[in-house]
């Protein structure tokens, strides 16, 4: 009984540690994105504008969740800071995500449009696309926490063949 007391204790600290990292990295992964949050009725549009620099990162990248989803109904503009258009998008889910190139440093426009028939709750996420060392962390914190998983399945299985053994002697 030793023994698995002290798998659980190690099990338990992996879930731990795997539930820390896993929080530590979405909140550094998402501290350097502007967020926004509108109700949007029909015909609609939301904009918000990002101060981005291609010396951070050369590529953005931009979130859009909606509630009341309607397919074709959510259009997504992006804007230089030149004015010109770089990106045109529908929306093809309740969550979408897409990346663009940042090739100027400046302010970048976007602008969301509602077409669809019900008003809809928008939020918006938009900056530099994290660098990969800060994604790694959430990674790591989310394998650490399935090998705790795993190993309260082991412990599980082991309870089970011992209670078993316990039972027959």
């Amino acid at each position: 009984m030793q023994r698995s007391g002290l798998f659980l204790l190690i099990i338990g600290v992996l879930m731990i540690v795997g539930m820390a990292l896993s929080f530590y990295g979405s909140q550094i992964i998402t501290e350097d994105l502007v967020t926004e949050q509108s109700n949007l009725i029909s015909g609609e549009t939301f904009e918000t504008i990002v101060e981005l620099d291609p010396m951070i990162s050369e590529y953005g990248v931009y979130v859009v969740q909606t509630t009341s989803f309607q397919e074709n109904s959510i259009h997504i503009k992006i804007f230089d800071p030149f004015g010109s258009q770089i990106v045109s998008k529908t929306a093809e889910s309740e969550s979408f995500e897409d990346g663009f190139e940042i090739s100027s440093g400046g302010e970048y426009r976007i602008a969301i449009e509602n077409t669809g028939d019900e008003e809809t709750v928008l939020f918006l996420a938009i900056g530099h696309l994290p660098d990969t060392g800060k994604l790694s962390v959430g990674i790591i914190g989310f394998y650490i926490l399935i090998v705790g998983m795993i190993g309260i399945a082991g412990l599980v299985i082991l309870a089970i063949k011992n209670r078993r053994k316990n039972r027959l002697s």
